[in-house]
């Protein structure tokens, strides 16, 4: 029996970055193409390919590649039993059931979503064999689903005009992928799905863990800078997040670069992850924990040391996101450090970075480093809270 779906939106972690390549594959779709997310595992390729489905409105048929699969996998097979009643022709108050052998035609599930107008996900659809997918050629470009030839039945059918295909797939070069035929790709949007960036990552953990903003922060940093430095691929260690955030928030374990505890699951979870000697990847998850932990206590201080400066009256250039946000939380609550900006203001501690550099550059904030402060551009101005431009 195939069964059909409907995704729930509800937990879809929707930021910037990715409402940015979930807007274009959309558009797409709307505009009657099917769309290809292509990307290392780990990225988001099969949750964004449900919400995009669940966007469309329709009914979803969820399908996996498979090195197994025939054609009659995707289009439906001849088999099944008829049963039939037979009437006794000597004691006529008698009747009999007997089952006949008579073949008859089961939709496989694209035909069913061709016929109904539902949307495919075919997840790791380069997982089956090419010569598979080939079905998909005259659904996608002439819209119709060739059949195999039977007498009791039409050849092929017409593709419902609401019918959308959304595809997935994983590089060449991963183990059981077979390359994808070059007429396909011609027929389909590909979209080159990148890395998850910082803020989604932490918007994820937080999400699916319940973990607070301030500790997701520290595991997302930690385990984005190991895996870069390792080599340990393009995917930024999502599931290697969301493990060690699981781990520590149910078992209350600090999320301390120099807790013991804390770097025994990092070492557990990330060592084994990398193709860097055992030792090696040591020295570096080493190296790492030692820096974020002297980072995370000089940010610390430096952010209670940063204080608006308030001796002219300024215009505020608004040149990064969340500079005017910045300013008046500082100007209300000096002396506050990173997490609280954080906390507060909802976004992120690149977001925060960025806001004060870019404040600091124009002469807004001061930051006391010693005895020296950094110089003070006064044709800026402030007026009341709000911005003005001259």
């Amino acid at each position: 029996m195939t069964t059909v779906l409907n995704a729930s939106p509800q937990r879809f972690v929707n930021t910037p970055a990715v409402q940015r390549v979930a807007q274009r594959a959309l558009r797409y779709l709307q505009s009657g193409f099917s769309v290809h997310l292509r990307g290392a595992a780990g990225v988001g390729k099969t949750t964004l390919a449900m919400h995009l489905a669940d966007l469309l409105n329709q009914p979803i048929i969820l399908l996996f590649g498979d090195d197994e699969f025939k054609t009659s996998d995707l289009i439906g097979n001849q088999l099944g039993y008829t049963r039939k009643k037979v009437v006794d022709n000597f004691i006529h108050s008698v009747v009999k059931v007997e089952d006949e052998l008579r073949q008859h035609w089961v939709d496989a599930r694209l035909t069913l979503a061709c016929k109904e107008g539902f949307t495919l996900v075919y997840d790791e659809f380069n997982r089956s064999h090419p010569e598979v997918n080939n079905v998909l050629l005259s659904v996608l470009e002439e819209r119709l689903l060739v059949l195999p030839t039977n007498q009791h039945r039409a050849e092929y059918i017409r593709v419902h005009p609401q019918f959308r295909a959304i595809l997935t797939s994983n590089p060449q070069e991963y183990c059981g992928v077979h390359a994808t035929q070059d007429a396909l790709m011609d027929r389909v949007i590909t979209i080159d799905m990148p890395p998850p960036d910082e803020l989604t990552q932490q918007e994820i953990v937080i999400q699916k863990t319940g973990i607070d903003s301030e500790k997701a922060d520290k595991i997302v940093r930690l385990v984005r800078m190991f895996w870069s430095r390792s080599g340990s691929g393009q995917g930024g260690g999502l599931r290697s997040c969301l493990m060690i955030a699981r781990i520590c928030h149910e078992h209350e374990i600090s999320v301390n670069f120099e807790e013991p505890n804390f770097q025994d699951i990092c070492a557990d979870i990330l060592l084994t992850r990398t193709n860097q000697p055992r030792m090696e990847a040591t020295r570096l998850l080493e190296e790492v924990l030692r820096e974020l932990y002297h980072s995370t206590n000089t940010q610390s201080q430096s952010a209670e040391e940063i204080i608006p400066d308030n001796q002219n009256q300024i215009v505020l250039e608004q040149r990064v996101p969340y500079e005017h946000e910045v300013y008046n939380y500082l100007c209300k609550s000096p002396g506050r450090r990173f997490s609280d900006l954080a906390a507060e203001l909802g976004i992120d501690r690149s977001q925060i970075v960025a806001a004060l550099k870019s404040l600091r550059e124009q002469g807004v904030l001061l930051q006391m480093q010693g005895n020296t402060e950094l110089p003070n551009i006064s044709q800026v101005a402030f007026d009341s809270g709000h911005l003005i431009n001259k």
